[in-house]
Formats: structure tokens, C-alpha cells, sequence
């Protein structure tokens, strides 16, 4: 009765934390560059228990040598799902699609004075102007959140009044005077897109924008052993578009479904299982 009890409570929270991933899911269903998670379920544990070795007792039995039994579920691995969402079109220059694989890079300032700034990496290419306040006529591009938008040397890119900006398929900014003067000319900063190694070891910092989790790191590798700079061939990205979220809805809404049944299954078993312990407790005494 407690293995019993053991196993459908395990499988509650395996199955509650599903239910909150799915849920996630559906809620940036509309949600420029979010990637969907996936979460797959693992065995807690499983005991051998072989058969006795006198063979005149174990004549008529139909079981099969060492009957495994399991002590329930478990949240296995929920990794991030790289597929490419649909683009959306804007008509704004300063929208980024990043085709493929690839990360915008984005920093904050540090809290405290000469600290690091914080990097954080997303596929929501939804950048804006901002005035740049310790230079008149100078301009950042910063996301809804007021990240900066980094480039190739991890600076935040910088833009003059002065000049039209157009963005191209390799990341790269060509300029052109406002006044038609002089020819135009391509910046020497460019859209710093990055390439994750392996996806998976990104966490979610909110605002649809991640980090690397250095919890998960194998021992002696760092943050940086895992991001690399792409080259502009490498690199395709679309000016005037934004890339969708990649959550099916449909399939979603049926996982969902799915889930919050066996969530109740075994809410009902933990009930049970409740019951005959009272029982069993009430002969005992």
C-alpha cells in the first residue's frame, strides 16, 4: 500500500510540472521567436527480485525469472525545440528574422560599477531606436525588455541620425548619407548572431530571453566554450519580418488534455491508496 501511495504521488508532480510546461507553451503561443519545451518522463527506480532457487517450489509458476517491480515516474529531460517558427511580416527595417540556427545577442548593464554586463541570447528580433543618452544624435537598437542589440565584438551596436540604415541577409548594416551626399557604405559593426552548441543547456530568464545555466556545465568547461560567433555567410537573417512562435496549438491543447487525465488517474490511486492504509490501520488497532 505505501509503494502504491509512493508511486501515484511521484507521478502527480511529474505529471503537474508537464501540465505547467504545456500551459507555458500555449500562453506564447503568439509570442515572437519562442521556442516550445518538450518534457519526457524516466522510471525513479526498478528491484530485481529473482525466483527462489529450490526449483520443486517454483513448479506451476507462469511468471518470468527476476520480475522486475517500478516505484513510479519521474520529470525526465525538458529540452528546448528548435524549430523554425512562420515569419511574420512588418514593414519595420529594425524586425530581425534569424533563418536557421542562431541567437541575437543582448546585454544589460552591470548593477554594480565596473561589474561584467549580462548577456542574455534570444530569436525575438523585435528592435527598436533609442536615443543614446551620453551622445546627442546617436542612437542603440534595444529590444521591448531594453536590452541592448550586440554585434560582432559583443558591443552594443551604435547608430548615427545621420545616416538611412537597411539591414541585409548576411547581418551586415550598409549606410547611406540622409542628405544624398557621398556613397553608400556598409558599417563596420554588424548583427552579432551567435550559434548555442547545445541548446539544452539554456535557461529560461523570462521576457523570452535566455542564459547559459552554468549548473549544468560539464566540470572545467565555461559559458564560452559553448557560444560561438557565426560568420556573416553563415548567417541569414530577414529585415521587416519577425519569426512566429513554434508552438502547435492544436497538439498542445491535445498533450494538455492528455496529461490533466492522468493527473486525475492518479489523484484518485493517492485517494485510494489513502483509504486502505486507514483500513489497515483500523484492524491493527
Amino acid at each position: 500500500m505505501n509503494t502504491s501511495l509512493y508511486i501515484s504521488s511521484g507521478a502527480l508532480q511529474a505529471y503537474q510540472q508537464k501540465i505547467d510546461t504545456s500551459a507555458n507553451n500555449v500562453a506564447n503561443v503568439n509570442t515572437p521567436g519562442f521556442k516550445r519545451k518538450d518534457q519526457s518522463f524516466s522510471e525513479i527506480l526498478a528491484s530485481q527480485i529473482n525466483n527462489q532457487e529450490r526449483v520443486d517450489q517454483e513448479i506451476g509458476r507462469l511468471t518470468p525469472n527476476g520480475v522486475r517491480v517500478g516505484y513510479g515516474t519521474r520529470t525526465g529531460l525538458t529540452q528546448l525545440v528548435m524549430e523554425q517558427g512562420q515569419a511574420i511580416s512588418t514593414g519595420n527595417p529594425f524586425d530581425l528574422m534569424i533563418q536557421g540556427k542562431g541567437f541575437f545577442q543582448v546585454s544589460y548593464p552591470s548593477a554594480t560599477a565596473g561589474g561584467a554586463d549580462e548577456v542574455r541570447y534570444t530569436r525575438d528580433g523585435n528592435f527598436h531606436l533609442s536615443p543614446n543618452p551620453n551622445k546627442q544624435g546617436s542612437y542603440h537598437l534595444v529590444n521591448a525588455n531594453g536590452g541592448y542589440l550586440l554585434d560582432q565584438s559583443g558591443k552594443p551596436i551604435e547608430l548615427d541620425d545621420k545616416y538611412e540604415v537597411s539591414i541585409d541577409a548576411n547581418g551586415q548594416m550598409n549606410l547611406r548619407s540622409k542628405d544624398g551626399n557621398g556613397a553608400p557604405f556598409i558599417s563596420a559593426q554588424q548583427v552579432g548572431i551567435v550559434d548555442i552548441q547545445n541548446p539544452h543547456v539554456l535557461k529560461n530568464m523570462g521576457g523570452n530571453e535566455l542564459s547559459i545555466d552554468t549548473t549544468v556545465l560539464p566540470n572545467g568547461s565555461n559559458a564560452s566554450d559553448f557560444v560561438k560567433m557565426m560568420q556573416p555567410e553563415e548567417v541569414q537573417v530577414a529585415s521587416g519580418f519577425l519569426e512566429g512562435s513554434n508552438v502547435d496549438l492544436t497538439k498542445e491543447m491535445t498533450d494538455l488534455m492528455t496529461t490533466q487525465r492522468g493527473f486525475q488517474m492518479n489523484a484518485r490511486a493517492v485517494s485510494y491508496a489513502d483509504q486502505m492504509i486507514g483500513i489497515a490501520n483500523g484492524i491493527l488497532r
